[in-house]
C-alpha cells in the first residue's frame, strides 16, 4: 500500500525543470502554493517575486544557483520565501517591496524555529501514514515538543490520542502515566481520574501503583468527597508502606486536606507538621502553608491565618514572598476591622517592590476607611501592561481586565515583544468575558503589525487554541497553519 502511494505522489509531482506558483491574498496575509521538482531556485523566486510584486536583488551576488524540490501548499508567503531559500542554503530579507536574498549568515535557526520545522515533519509523518510503524513515535514526539513549548494540555491531547490506538501495553501504559501527571499539573481532576484508574490496575512496578493510586485519591478529594479520599489513604497505607519520604509526605498531605474537608481541623494540623518533618524539604511548602491558613481560617482563626502567611513571606524569595503577601492581604480583608493592617502589608510590599500585587486589597481597604482609592491606569503604556500580566498571575483578572482595555486603543506604540504579551494576555479575558469571536478579532488586530514569523506564529498558535475550546476545529486547523 505505501509503495502504491509513493508512486501515485511521483505520478503527481511536478516535472523536471517545471514549476507551478500560485499566490492568494487572505486577511491582507500573502499566501503562495509552490510546486517545483529541482527548478533553479533564482529562476524560481523571480517568478515568485513577480506575481507578488516584489523586487528581487541578492542573485548577482551569489556564484550559482542551486536546483530545489518544493512542495508547498497555501504558505504563508514569508514561510515560503524562508523554505525555498533555506533550502538552497540561503537567506532572505522581505521588505514592502523588495526581497533581499543572501548566503546565510547564521548557522543555526532558532528555538522556535527548529521545534515548528520538527512539528510539521511530524504532523506531516502522521497525515501520510496514520498506521506507521513509526506513528506511536511521531505522536511522542509531537508531545514532547509541545512540552518543550510549555502547551502541557497540547501535549496530553498527543498522549490521549495515543493511548486510543492499537498499541503494546508498555507504550500504551506510559501514555496514560503522562496524560494523567500532566492532568494533574492543570488539575482537571476529572479527566485524570480515568487514566490513573486504568495505571493503578495494571500490572507494572509498584512505585507507579502507589504513585497512580496517591493521584486518584487526590482527584476524588480535589472534586469534593474527603471521606473517600480519606479510606483509600488508609487503604494504600494497608497495603504499600511508604516507598520513601516524598511519598510518606505526599499521604500525610492528602490526608491533612482530606480531614480540612471533613472539619477536622485539629488533627490537620497535626498531618502536616508531620508531612514536614519527614518530607525534608520535598514536598511544597506553598501548598503546606496554604492548607495550614485554610485550616485556621475554618477553625474561626482568619487573623491567625493572615499572620502566618505574612511569617511565612519574611523568609522567602520573591515570587513566594508577593503570594504570601497577597494571600495574608486577601485573609486580613475577610475579617471586619482589619483594614488598617492591610494598607499595613501593602505598605511592607511596597518596599520589597510587589505593592503593585497588593493594590486592589490596599484600594478596597482604604474604600471602607473613606480614603480615595489609588489608580491602576496611572504610568507608560508598558509599566500598565507589567502591571496587568502581574495581575493575572495572582488571579485578579478582572482588575487587569481595566488595565488592558485602557491599553487596546494604543496598543501598536508598544514594542513588538509586548504587542504579543499584549494580546496573549487580554484575548484568553475577552474570550472569558464577551465571547471567543471578540477575543479572535483581537488577535487579527494585532498579527499584521507584526513583522517577526516567531511573534505572528505565538498568536497562530493562541487562536488555534481558543477555536479548539470552542470546538470549532475546521478554524483551528487554519489558525495553526497560519491563517486567521
Amino acid at each position: 500500500m505505501i509503495a502504491l502511494i509513493l508512486t501515485l505522489l511521483c505520478s503527481f509531482a511536478p516535472a523536471q525543470n517545471a514549476a507551478v506558483i500560485e499566490t492568494s491574498t487572505k486577511n491582507g496575509d500573502l499566501y503562495c502554493t509552490l510546486e517545483a521538482r529541482e527548478f533553479p531556485v533564482h529562476a524560481l523566486m523571480s517568478s515568485l517575486c513577480k506575481k507578488a510584486g516584489l523586487e528581487l536583488v541578492g542573485f548577482e551576488d551569489i556564484d550559482d544557483s542551486p536546483a530545489v524540490t518544493v512542495y508547498l501548499q497555501n504558505r504563508p508567503f514569508r514561510t515560503a520565501v524562508e523554505y525555498v531559500l533555506g533550502a538552497a542554503g540561503l537567506a532572505g530579507t522581505l521588505s514592502a517591496d523588495r526581497l533581499t536574498v543572501e548566503g546565510i549568515k547564521k548557522p543555526f535557526a532558532t528555538r522556535e524555529q527548529s521545534l515548528q520545522a520538527a512539528e510539521i515533519a511530524y504532523l506531516s509523518t502522521l497525515q501520510r501514514f496514520p498506521e506507521g510503524d513509526h506513528a506511536a513515535a511521531a505522536r511522542l514526539a509531537l508531545a514532547d515538543i509541545a512540552l518543550l513549548r510549555g502547551q502541557r494540555e497540547k501535549a496530553v491531547r498527543h498522549y490521549e490520542l495515543l493511548a486510543r490506538q492499537e498499541l503494546d501495553p508498555t507504550t500504551h501504559l506510559n501514555a496514560r502515566l503522562k496524560a494523567a501527571r500532566l492532568l494533574l499539573e492543570l488539575e482537571d481532576w476529572s479527566r485524570a481520574m480515568p487514566h490513573l484508574r486504568f495505571v493503578a490496575e495494571s500490572e507494572t512496578e509498584d512505585a507507579i501503583i502507589v504513585e497512580s493510586r496517591r493521584g486518584l485519591a487526590r482527584c476524588v478529594l480535589m472534586r469534593g468527597e474527603p471521606q473517600q479520599a480519606l479510606y483509600m489513604i488508609y487503604a494504600l497505607d494497608n497495603v504499600i508502606d511508604p516507598m520513601n519520604t516524598f511519598d510518606e509526605a505526599d499521604r500525610l498531605m492528602i490526608r491533612a486536606r482530606a480531614k480540612i474537608g471533613l472539619g477536622d481541623y485539629h488533627n490537620a494540623l497535626r498531618d502536616l507538621d508531620r508531612a514536614l518533618r519527614v518530607s525534608g524539604g520535598a514536598i511544597d511548602e506553598y501548598e503546606g502553608m496554604d492548607l495550614r491558613a485554610q485550616a485556621m481560617e475554618l477553625d474561626g482563626r482568619p487573623v491567625e491565618a493572615a499572620l502566618a502567611w505574612l511569617q511565612f513571606s519574611l523568609t522567602k524569595g520573591d515570587e513566594l514572598k508577593k503570594e504570601a503577601m497577597v494571600r495574608a492581604a486577601s485573609m486580613a480583608l475577610s475579617v471586619e476591622g482589619e483594614e488598617l493592617g492591610v494598607l499595613f502589608l501593602w505598605k511592607l510590599a511596597d518596599n520589597h517592590g510587589m505593592g503593585e500585587a497588593l493594590l486592589p486589597f490596599a484600594n478596597e481597604a482604604r474604600s471602607r476607611l473613606g480614603l480615595d482609592a489609588l489608580s491602576y491606569s496611572d504610568g507608560s503604556l508598558t509599566i500598565r501592561l507589567n502591571r496587568a500580566t502581574q495581575l493575572i498571575g495572582n488571579g485578579l483578572q478582572s482588575e487587569s481586565s481595566k488595565i488592558l482595555a485602557t491599553i487596546q486603543p494604543e496598543f501598536r506604540d508598544l514594542s513588538a515583544e509586548d504587542r504579543v504579551r499584549f494580546a496573549m494576555a487580554y484575548a484568553p479575558i475577552i474570550e472569558t468575558e464577551e465571547s471567543f469571536e471578540d477575543a479572535i478579532d483581537l488577535l487579527r488586530l494585532v498579527v499584521p503589525t507584526l513583522d517577526a514569523t516567531e511573534n505572528r506564529s505565538k498568536l497562530y498558535m493562541l487562536a488555534g487554541e481558543i477555536y479548539e475550546r470552542h470546538e470549532n476545529y475546521e478554524d483551528a486547523a487554519a489558525a495553526y497553519g497560519g491563517e486567521l
